[in-house]
């Protein structure tokens, strides 16, 4: 009897753990548009030419000029985007572009558990996984697959709220690179230093969307006290509204993505991750 009752106060611990280790919820990807960077390249070329150098500009005539233009227009160019791979153009209108600039200089917006030696002037350090481009990649610096490396993103307090994830798998500045090296299958994603989801990704060359539970809180209002320090009211999901002077709310988030397998590369057996980049509410 003694042995029974033991065998039961171990197995409901465990059983309540197995339930709460379940309650993370595993994520699958939307998919954008396939990436068409081969064929884009000859194209804006011209177009870069056609705005940039008024010779070429004035080689054609106004009917072939507003055809091309209408092409630079479906291709994506403009001359706000730095270049081809540039994946948001103009000035700071994206939740990524907002924190990079608003964050204070003391904390690193992005760091990497380890990174590839740089190679022919290619860095693939953390600094090429927030640039918004894809023609850089964070690639992990382990041998084998990297299972276990992980790269980290700081946010600032009152940071806009996050609702989407979105991940370019692989190193995809060209379909060759992109096979040849390992991609990402599944990621863990702990949001300060708890388990947040598991994103499952496929296997394609395309960016990959995620929609997620709010990071962050909507601010309602920014008050100061007597003494002269600031606080601020927030908005939960659930419209509940509270005034916080929550050390862990004003200190901001960090989110980690940690690799936990892999679709194996043809050629190499290192991961990469081109781009990790954000968006939700309330900058745009």
């Amino acid at each position: 009897m003694k042995f029974t009752i033991l065998l039961f106060f171990l197995i409901v611990p465990i059983s309540q753990f197995s339930l709460s280790a379940q309650e993370v919820p595993i994520l699958e990807s939307k998919i954008e548009s396939d990436y068409d960077f081969e064929t884009k390249k000859d194209l804006w070329s011209t177009c870069s030419l056609l705005f940039t150098d008024m010779k070429v500009w004035n080689n054609y005539d106004e009917g072939k000029r507003n055809k091309l233009t209408n092409k630079c227009a479906e291709l994506g160019y403009s001359e706000a985007c730095e270049d081809m791979w540039s994946i948001v153009c103009g000035d700071n209108w994206t939740d990524e572009g907002y924190n990079i600039h608003k964050l204070d200089k003391q904390i690193p917006f992005c760091s990497v558990s380890s990174a590839l030696s740089p190679q022919e002037n290619n860095n693939y350090n953390h600094t090429s996984i927030s640039d918004l481009s894809y023609a850089t990649a964070w690639v992990e610096g382990v041998k084998g697959d990297g299972i276990g490396e992980y790269v980290e993103f700081n946010f600032p307090a009152q940071h806009p709220r996050i609702t989407t994830i979105k991940i370019a798998n692989g190193y995809v500045k060209d379909k060759t690179t992109w096979q040849n090296n390992s991609r990402v299958k599944q990621l863990k994603v702990c949001v300060n230093n708890k388990e947040f989801a598991i994103l499952n990704l496929k296997d394609v060359y395309a960016e990959q969307i995620f929609e997620i539970p709010t990071i962050g809180y909507e601010i309602t209002y920014r008050g100061v006290t007597k003494d002269g320090k600031s606080y601020y009211k927030y908005r939960d999901e659930k419209g509940n509204q509270f005034k916080s002077y929550n050390k862990e709310i004003e200190s901001g988030d960090t989110i980690r993505f940690e690799i936990i397998s892999v679709y194996k590369g043809d050629k190499y057996d290192d991961t990469a991750i081109t781009e990790i980049y954000f968006s939700g509410l309330d900058v745009y």
